[in-house]
């Protein structure tokens, strides 16, 4: 049966992003950087002095403009003799300004080019300024997004989203779309891939969902939306696998740039009962870093679900469950990094971090059920009471090494990474049953530990003429123990008995090894690569009361060949082909049936990606063919102990599986405005997929369980159009800016699940083949004049339908005032979120065996309050210069430096 959704939105929500687009268009227009490639790239090195002594400047900021607007793209800070050099450095024209404290700021513009690709600035001659830091504030403004063809830059000011977390922080970002389940996508893409600092964000200890929730908003500097992972060991693998549909969002956390320390503690309250504190401080005396933050949060009442549920008996009554929760929790977090770099020379460095987290949360839960006959007369009402504790820690060590030879392009670079983390917990749910006056108790205890060690080597040789060569290598090991112990009682048993169904305790093991070797010619008009990739992943898991074990492997053999080719000025083509072999191999025992199963596959996965580039404007053909296997979480899942209801149950019977990618896409820059126009098909067979089934223990006691099967295959085809604008105009005589950012996209998708022998639960029989349209618009824009600033914020995300239900609409609106007192030392921010009504996350699941209606009215329309205070003291090196670098000067707010 083929199901066709209506929507009007998507049609609105495309005619808004046009008429944003329209109405940027005054902009005056900002240079965008070229592609960063080894081949289109070069240095700008010099030498900073005081006037008058000559003596050095160390710590200077080095920072690269745009040529038009002065937004910045990258950035170094000088060594302790002054001297800097900046790489890589796309060829492009750009202004480059060199500022400390207490001087006049150096402007200078540069041209790199393949005839002049390194630049000496020289010795730079700074003056001291003509009036003193501490006498003046100048605002300084910026753009705070950056959108170019490869990637798109957020750089909020520290008080953008005063008392906000970074996942909240991450909803401003163009295209990025946050569930009610806090899943996150991309442009209607799944795949999203997390790093922190340019690093995996599995490198911090925690998830990428713990992490953001965990981290206040003003420790974010930037946010960067990105088509390649900025991590060197998973860039190599991207580039053989050949993938398109991921997108790689990196968090670059914020960070003392000159010798001294800051501070800022936020608080805050709104009307929904909710008390957040959070604090940071930094620290910067080199060689050692210091960064602390912590981020508390009380919420007396800002979970409501609702869920109305109507089981499918053959021959039955067709009775129904409605079901409410309200919940109070409370959440807080500690983080302390110590960062340490020691330069033996100007070329060689060795860089290391050290971070200690402790966590904690608690939960105390309400929850009314009520099961009802056809004639809505109550068979079964159930109160419960739950309440919820746990603690944890974590430790992590980083360290880099990074040397660079006397010949040019040659270099050696290495890295290490532990990470150790661990929590416990209790939990009870007491039930009540007001028809019977029948009581049940159940405790749980839990534990969690993990470890994981990461190590890498990369070597590049040049070997004359643009030619060259790498080797790499990387090891990938950890390990996890799960436990969560159930017991229960009813009213007439004297003690807690044992509740294995209740109950998980396994316990995993990962192990990834790879070796990659590259060779091949830089040179812009024609160029190539070639790069030969082998792995190993290995996966063993147990699970003690199911009697569950798996243990998978699968080797790799990857290659892939590039050409580029530039047969006239502005124009480049881009070729590449990925052909690679996979061997998976897996043995599954199941206690249901006492033996084993085993998987064996073959995968040839071949590849192909082309794109073809004039100016501003791409066009790009990409397919490839590739096997995902299943991950521990998905075959042995955690247990939820807060919802009966709910109980997510374990499938090592898992398969892998094998999915198709086909794209066409075509893009154009033009200013600070980006279309993008694609056609998507994917096809996959065995795909993981999660579901919900439905239980019956007796006549009243009826229980979901989630799991993960295998949906015999899945045909998407997609057709899209995004569009992405911001116009940014700073007012010089009032030292503000205004600035509006627009995005949004239509969507139209046309999806046929089929959910096999393992997954017919998974799929519903009306929504097996749904086609129609889907579309998402955001729009943000703010007005800052000296100290007072007022922004406002409008989302839409359109309803999408999927094999096993709809998704429904969702609205999403605030308004935000601050103002900053006390040389922007004090921040007040007053604010209402969804002045247009009530944002409820509806969901509405329909299968063979039941239907359900759900809502969750978690943002309602709420005030709230919150007060920052900024301290800051940087100490100036030299003889000349003021001792103190107070927030608002142009210096910082140029923006700090960057390098990698």
């Amino acid at each position: 049966m083929r199901f066709t959704p209506k929507t009007g939105m998507g049609a609105i929500a495309a005619c808004l992003c046009w008429l944003g687009c329209m109405f940027t268009q005054q902009e005056a227009y900002a240079q965008q950087p070229p592609s960063n490639k080894d081949s289109e790239t070069g240095a700008i090195s010099g030498k900073v002095q005081q006037t008058g002594n000559k003596e050095p400047i160390p710590f200077a900021t080095v920072a690269l403009l745009n040529e038009d607007d002065s937004t910045v793209i990258n950035g170094v800070a000088a060594d302790e003799k002054g001297t800097f050099v900046l790489k890589p450095v796309p060829y492009g024209s750009y202004l480059v300004k060199v500022a400390t404290m207490g001087f006049t700021p150096y402007f200078a513009k540069v041209r790199l080019s393949n005839e002049r690709p390194q630049w000496d600035l020289g010795t730079v001659i700074l003056e001291t300024g003509a009036r003193a830091l501490k006498e003046v504030e100048v605002v300084g403004q910026k753009k705070m997004f950056t959108m170019n063809k490869d990637s798109i830059i957020f750089t909020p000011d520290e008080n953008f989203l005063p008392g906000g977390t970074g996942m909240e922080l991450l909803e401003y970002v163009p295209g990025v779309t946050i569930d009610a389940n806090n899943n996150i996508t991309m442009e209607g893409k799944d795949q999203v891939r997390f790093y922190v600092d340019n690093k995996p964000i599995a490198h911090t200890g925690m998830d990428a969902n713990s992490y953001l929730n965990n981290l206040p908003s003003f420790m974010i500097e930037r946010i960067e939306v990105l088509k390649q992972p900025p991590d060197a060991v998973d860039a190599e693998q991207a580039l053989v696998e050949g993938r398109t549909n991921i997108r790689y969002i990196n968090i670059i956390t914020r960070k003392v740039q000159f010798r001294g320390y800051s501070a800022a503690v936020t608080a805050g309250v709104d009307s929904r009962r909710n008390l957040n504190a959070k604090m940071r401080f930094n620290m910067n005396m080199a060689p050692f870093q210091i960064t602390y933050f912590n981020n508390a949060q009380y919420n007396a009442d800002s979970s409501y679900l609702q869920r109305t549920y109507f089981p499918k008996t053959p021959g039955g009554d067709s009775s129904f469950l409605s079901q409410k929760n309200f919940r109070t929790s409370y959440n807080f977090n500690h983080n302390l990094n110590t960062r340490y770099e020691r330069k033996f020379t100007d070329k060689e460095f060795l860089r290391g971090a050290v971070t200690l987290g402790w966590t904690g949360d608690g939960s105390n839960g309400q929850n009314n059920s009520i099961n009802s006959n056809k004639d809505h007369k109550p068979t079964m009402l159930k109160d419960q009471d739950s309440e919820n504790r746990r603690g944890g820690y974590r430790a992590v060590t980083d360290w880099n090494y990074f040397k660079e030879y006397e010949e040019k392009d040659k270099r050696l670079e290495a890295g290490f990474n532990f990470t150790k983390a661990g929590t416990s917990g209790r939990g009870y749910n007491d039930y009540l049953y007001p028809l019977t006056d029948d009581t049940s108790l159940q405790r749980n205890t839990q534990h969690n530990g993990s470890y994981s060690m990461r190590t890498n080597i990369h070597f590049r040789q040049p070997l004359g003429k643009g030619k060259f060569y790498d080797l790499s290598a990387s090891a990938n090991i950890s390990a996890n123990d799960n436990e969560n112990i159930a017991k229960r009682k009813n009213v007439n048993d004297k003690e807690l008995l044992d509740a294995p169904r209740l109950s998980s305790d396994y316990t995993s093991f990962n192990q990834n090894y790879a070796v990659n070797a590259t060779t091949g010619k830089n040179n812009p008009k024609l160029g190539y690569s070639v790069t030969g990739r082998l792995v190993y992943n290995g996966s063993q898991s147990r699970e003690t009361f199911a009697g569950n074990e798996f243990n998978n492997e699968t080797y790799e053999i990857r290659t892939s060949a590039g050409i580029n080719y530039s047969p006239w000025k502005d124009h480049r083509a881009n070729l590449r082909f990925n052909p690679g072999v996979q061997f998976f191999n897996q043995m599954a025992l199941l206690d249901s049936l006492r033996s084993s199963v085993p998987f064996k596959y073959t995968n040839f996965a071949p590849g192909v990606n082309f794109s073809y580039d004039y100016k501003q404007q791409q066009l790009s053909f990409n397919y490839s063919r590739n096997m995902d296997r299943p991950s521990p979480e998905q075959l042995n899942p955690f247990v939820n102990t807060t919802d009966s209801f709910n109980i997510r149950t374990g499938n090592p019977n898992l398969r892998p599986s094998f999915t198709k990618d086909y794209r066409a896409e075509y893009s154009l820059q033009v200013k600070s405005h980006s279309l993008k126009v694609g056609l998507e098909k994917q096809d996959a067979d065995d795909i993981i997929s999660r579901y919900t089934r439905v239980e019956h223990i007796n006549d009243t006691t009826i229980i979901n369980t989630s799991t993960f099967v295998n949906l015999a295959s899945r045909r998407d085809n997609n057709a899209y159009i995004t569009l992405n604008s911001h116009f940014f105009k700073a007012t010089n005589n009032n030292k503000g800016a205004l600035q509006l950012n627009i995005n949004g996209g239509l969507r139209y998708y046309d999806t046929k699940t089929d959910g096999g022998e393992d997954g017919q639960g998974a799929v519903s029989e009306k929504f097996a083949h749904v086609s129609g349209w889907t579309s998402h618009l955001n729009v943000w824009t703010s007005y800052r004049i000296r100290v007072f600033s007022v922004s406002a914020n409008f989302r839409y995300n359109g309803p999408r339908y999927y094999a096993q239900g709809k998704q429904e609409a969702r609205f999403g609106s605030g308004l935000k005032g601050q103002v900053n007192l006390f040389q922007r030392k004090l921040n007040l921010a007053f604010s209402v979120e969804n002045i247009f009504g009530s944002s409820v996350r509806n969901f509405y699941e329909l299968t063979k065996d039941y239907e359900q209606y759900s809502n969750n009215r978690r943002n309602v329309r709420y005030l709230s309050l919150n007060l920052t205070y900024n301290i800051r003291k940087f100490n100036k090196l030299g003889k000349k210069g003021p001792k103190e670098f107070e927030l608002g000067t142009e210096e910082e707010d140029s923006g700090p430096p960057r390098r990698r």
